[in-house]
């Protein structure tokens, strides 16, 4: 997997997104990556309030100057916490295209998890969920303050190629870490050989054989880590995946779950169909979306 060379953490000042670009700015000084710091204004909003309040031509060019003025201010704090020099940068337009549209010139995109208009967040989804559509980098969803390095990470994994990019991702960008490995398997078509009558025994049984093969294809994945197998370990259960990855997050709290996604489309086609949604709604750590 290439180095991380750079970070893009787009923000909208709020304090969800105060925490994502400090842990935007701690990851990268711990990467050795550039640091930029993005906001965007709205022009249809910058259009409507101009006609709405009947604002002055130089209206909007005050409102940006603030805006420089303030990224500004946050790149001063994190040079004072983490002494890395971050770049801001303002621009104006629809906000989810800008953002999409930079972060196709960075390594990962970070964002907190909601944003200023809480009410909007709810009726229309999260800007990090829509951007989440239709990037194509790894994306970091920032949710608790940053206090160092991650130290426990949970990575899902449906055994799928996709698997081995997250894992990878995992161990990169938390190179000190304990990482946890889990698999939620089933029986194909299990419910159809209870409702034909198959014995309890025999379904039993092929629960015993789907987890031998599980087990032996994790194991191939840790090996396939390298140096990383050292501090892996997995959990493989039967049952509803969702809920196992939310049960060992509450058992076990790390502070980064890395979830693969499938193809070009990361809602579409994310880990284990809608697992991944659910798990970035409910879940109470970072999430990690890992490309590849």
């Amino acid at each position: 997997m290439s180095k991380i060379k750079s970070l893009l953490v787009a923000t909208d000042f709020s304090d969800d997104a105060r925490q994502a670009v400090l842990r935007a700015a701690f990851l990268a000084a711990e990467q050795g990556a550039e640091l930029e710091l993005l906001h965007v204004m709205s022009g249809p909003l910058l259009s409507h309030m101009r006609e709405l309040f009947k604002l002055s031509s130089d209206a909007d060019t005050k409102l940006v100057d603030d805006a420089r003025r303030m990224l500004g201010e946050l790149a001063e704090d994190v040079a004072g916490q983490t002494g890395l020099t971050a770049i801001p940068r303002v621009l104006v337009g629809h906000v989810v295209d800008e953002i999409i549209s930079a972060s196709d010139q960075a390594d990962m995109l970070v964002l907190g998890v909601r944003g200023l208009n809480r009410l909007r967040d709810l009726l229309i989804g999260t800007t990090a969920e829509r951007l989440l559509y239709r990037c194509k980098r790894p994306v970091l969803v920032s949710k608790r303050p940053p206090h160092g390095p991650y130290q426990h990470v949970i990575v899902p994994v449906d055994l799928s190629p996709h698997s081995i990019v997250a894992l990878r991702m995992a161990v990169q960008i938390a190179p000190q870490a304990n990482i946890t490995i889990i698999h939620a398997f089933d029986v194909p078509f299990e419910g159809k050989l209870w409702l034909a009558g198959v014995a309890e025994e025999e379904i039993h049984h092929y629960r015993a054989q789907a987890r031998i093969k599980a087990q032996e294809e994790i194991e191939k994945l840790m090996q396939d880590s390298g140096d990383a197998s050292l501090r892996l370990r997995s959990v493989i259960e039967h049952g509803d995946a969702t809920r196992i990855i939310l049960e060992q997050e509450e058992m076990s709290d790390p502070d980064l779950i890395v979830i693969g996604k499938h193809g070009e489309s990361v809602m579409g086609e994310l880990l284990l169909g809608s697992v991944a949604r659910h798990v970035l709604s409910n879940s109470r750590c970072d999430v990690l979306v890992a490309n590849g």
